[in-house]
């Protein structure tokens, strides 16, 4: 498709679309949905489907074998095995390019328009509606993260002749019905941002901090998201305390142009395979069995990278064996009871990170060695 250029102008109301003056109209899709467009002749763009009701919208099945009839009204474009074979260009003065994750369409002539996203997937899809006359970028109407799924759709209705002031789009699947207006208006500087967010992260105590600034001339920060587990995302809106069982603290944000930042702030976690070991043994022991801990990072992703870690200790009667090192990465524990006397003793390992920004950057073992009066078989070593 040709590059579309043009002098920006403004909308006064950034609220409403001023898409009046249009004479060209530029459709882009992300996400993985079938997109079909009719007018109100009944010509249509987007691939061949097989359905038994039209009207219903939901998605039948594709017709995978060209037509004979190549004088048929339309053009028909082949594409690879990922997508369906055969497309309809009936529209005059249409053009279509479907991919697998981003459509786009352009509509140069006036008229009823009925625009229908169906899901091939669960997808969360952006919808982008531009207009444009013979000198000027005019505004365009964003749709953000519409959830379809593979048994869902959504559409809107627009008229050329009389452009709606506020559009509203329609989701549907065989439950529900629900319209959603757009995420934002973005006048023409807005909607030719390319730039993602940049979002940051802070720790005060066991608090976490996120912020996240738009580029100068960028279309503004929509919202950010964040997840202590990688499998979670949830968006921020306060400071919110750091769950102990955190493997990674990760932050990103999307603009309201869609520009979406990855992997955005991480902050990586030092995590042990256990924090408290007991060794036990009765006098007459000459051995006792090592135990090991893991030591590593904890970024299920992985996007952070090993980190350097040092450990240390001032029990006498414990060795530690291999002192520093970098994730992933193990130490062993060996116990020299030496002239110790029946009974419990204690201590502690401490493992700390010195790489910048890790969370939980000191972690503590507790040691316990367990010495008994009596002439039992000594037990193995557990780890708690």
């Amino acid at each position: 498709m040709e590059e579309i250029t043009g002098t920006p102008s403004q909308n006064p109301n950034p609220q409403t679309s001023d898409l009046s003056s249009a004479d060209r109209w530029l459709l882009r899709v992300r996400g993985d949905v079938q997109v079909e467009i009719v007018d109100d002749q009944g010509r249509r763009i987007g691939p061949y489907i097989e359905r038994e009701d039209r009207e219903e919208g939901l998605r039948v099945g594709w017709f995978r074998q060209k037509r004979e009839d190549e004088g048929e009204e339309g053009r028909h474009l082949r594409q690879n095995q990922t997508l369906p074979s055969i497309f309809e260009v009936s529209i005059p003065g249409a053009s279509y390019k479907p991919e697998r994750t981003f459509t786009s369409v352009l509509l140069t002539q006036p008229g009823m328009y009925t625009c229908k996203f169906l899901g091939r997937s669960p997808s969360a899809v952006d919808i982008y509606l531009t207009g444009f006359n013979a000198t000027t970028r005019l505004d365009t109407i964003y749709f953000h993260s519409v959830p379809i799924s593979e048994r869902s759709f959504a559409q809107f209705a627009y008229s050329t002749y009389d452009p709606p002031v506020n559009l509203v789009l329609t989701l549907q699947d065989e439950a529900r019905r629900e319209d959603i207006p757009p995420t934002a208006i973005l006048n023409p500087r807005e909607s030719q941002d390319t730039l993602p967010p940049r979002t940051t992260i802070s720790l005060k105590g066991e608090q976490v901090i996120i912020s996240a600034t738009d580029n100068p001339d960028g279309s503004g920060v929509l919202q950010t998201y964040y997840t202590t587990d990688a499998q979670t995302f949830s968006v921020y809106s306060a400071p919110f305390l750091l769950p102990a069982e955190a493997k990674i603290v990760m932050a990103f944000s999307i603009d309201r142009n869609g520009n979406r930042e990855y992997p955005g702030a991480v902050l990586p976690v030092l995590g042990l395979s256990a924090t408290h070991l007991v060794f036990t043994s009765t006098v007459g022991d000459q051995h006792i069995a090592p135990q090991v801990v893991y030591i590593m990072n904890l970024d299920p992703i992985p996007v952070t990278g090993p980190l350097e870690w040092v450990a240390s200790t001032n029990i006498q009667w414990l060795t530690v064996e291999k002192k520093e090192g970098r994730t992933p990465d193990l130490m062993t524990l060996s116990v020299d009871r030496g002239h110790l006397k029946p009974g419990t003793y204690t201590g502690n390992v401490v493992v700390r990170s010195p790489t910048p920004g890790v969370v939980y950057a000191e972690r503590i073992v507790s040691v316990v060695l367990e010495i008994r009066a009596d002439q039992e078989a000594s037990s193995p070593g557990t780890i708690g």
